[in-house]
């Protein structure tokens, strides 16, 4: 069980890196647009990326734990 919930912890932080990537290289693009609703979706893009990066933090503590109940 616990070998499993390690594994299921390194696929969501896959997930999660891949997803802050995208974030990054949207909000990246956002901030450089000459558009005039551009600071309303920029905003709202690094609200996003602030919550997957502590989604991320999250999971990473989690692997802690685990990795700490196996020995």
């Amino acid at each position: 069980m616990d070998e499993q919930l390690l594994q299921e912890i390194q696929s969501a932080k896959g997930a999660v890196a891949d997803a802050e990537g995208d974030l990054a290289r949207l909000l990246r693009e956002v901030q450089s647009g000459l558009r005039a609703d551009k600071i309303t979706i920029s905003e709202a893009l690094q609200k996003a990326f602030d919550k997957l990066r502590a989604a991320r933090e999250h999971l990473v503590r989690l692997e802690k734990l685990a990795i700490a109940q196996l020995h």
